[in-house]
């Protein structure tokens, strides 16, 4: 009887899980350099990143991933590095928050990115290693061409640190972008309190409901990230040196500035929905002045009206010549005494 040969494999990769399609294309740019090499190659083929490793295997690596649509080429990537699957699981699980994760041969972080002038936010995560560091992103674009810049430039110690300095500077990258992003949606809700007071009907409340939902979200996101930083920090992973757990701590600092900005401005979110409540009721109250002043022009006019307007027969007044303009005349003097009143107490 034949028996059937088991498969090596016990269970599925939780990285198909994760990916929204397995069978699509995954662009490397690879990225090898030391203090006297720079070597640089993009490509889509595993075969070749592997050759390209193999020969560049002694200088510090960076491979950035993007879109991350092929689970094959991810596997290789799993198996050639010796990452934990459930780790490379969380890597491209982009629907995560940011978190970080520690193993005997590995360091895990994961960020959410904001880049200029584009609306949300993209999912970027790390994996450090000896002496390399793989970063997964759903786009091409990114905020790190300055970095990238900076090592084929050979611009101050990038190319002579190690793996986790280069860490730090898109750590660095990562949080300045959200300070700049904080200074300008600081100013911009300023701008809307300032456009509020001025004119009540410049700004909705939808708009001042949408600000606030996207500050939430951002001040989730840093803090985060910051509690992400402040576990690398805090580790004692052999990955992070000590002169780069300095280097950490004004990053840290940066996070904090950014996480005290966005709880500042959920606060003026607030205050600004008091404002616009209270500018709606200051309308309404005015109205309603107006209603009441009317109101008290009108209820005399309306008890001399309704007086003589009662059908009996005994009425002199009404028999007189003068009957007609001399009603008129009083309810003119009392509606005018009624506004010189009012005016007089600055009611009007």
């Amino acid at each position: 009887m034949s028996r059937k040969k088991k498969s090596k494999k016990l269970f599925h990769s939780p990285i198909s899980l994760n990916i929204p399609k397995d069978d699509g294309t995954i662009h490397i740019d690879c990225i090898a350099f030391s203090d006297a090499n720079y070597n640089r190659i993009k490509v889509s083929d595993w075969s070749k990143i592997s050759t390209f490793l193999t020969q560049n295997k002694e200088d510090t690596t960076w491979l950035n991933l993007y879109p991350l649509e092929n689970k094959k080429t991810l596997e290789q990537l799993e198996e050639y590095y010796g990452i934990n699957p459930f780790l490379m699981a969380d890597a491209v699980d982009f629907s995560l928050r940011s978190k970080t994760w520690f193993t005997e041969k590995h360091l895990f972080c994961s960020f959410k990115m904001i880049k200029p002038e584009v609306e949300g936010t993209e999912h970027i995560s790390f994996i450090i290693g000896d002496n390399y560091l793989i970063s997964f992103q759903e786009n091409e674009d990114d905020i790190f061409d300055h970095i990238r810049s900076r090592i084929e430039n050979n611009f101050g110690l990038i190319r002579r640190k190690g793996i986790d300095y280069l860490f730090f500077l898109l750590c660095d990258a990562l949080i300045d972008q959200y300070t700049l992003v904080a200074d300008e949606s600081e100013s911009l809700l300023l701008k809307m309190e300032e456009d509020l007071n001025l004119n009540h009907n410049s700004i909705l409340l939808s708009q001042i409901h949408e600000k606030k939902k996207e500050l939430s979200t951002t001040h989730k996101d840093i803090r985060a990230a910051t509690d992400v930083l402040n576990s690398v920090y805090d580790s004692e992973s052999p990955l992070i040196t000590g002169f780069v757990r300095k280097l950490l701590s004004s990053i840290i600092h940066n996070a904090k500035y950014c996480l005290d900005s966005y709880t500042r401005q959920l606060e003026n979110t607030k205050s600004l929905s008091d404002l616009y409540f209270s500018q709606q009721n200051n309308k309404l109250n005015e109205m309603i002045k107006w209603l009441t002043i009317m109101s008290s022009l009108f209820i005399p006019l309306s008890f001399i009206a309704g007086f003589y307007g009662m059908n009996f027969t005994n009425m002199p007044e009404l028999s007189h010549p003068y009957a007609y303009p001399i009603i008129v005349g009083i309810m003119l003097s009392v509606s005018g005494y009624i506004i010189f009143l009012f005016k007089r107490k600055k009611w009007m």
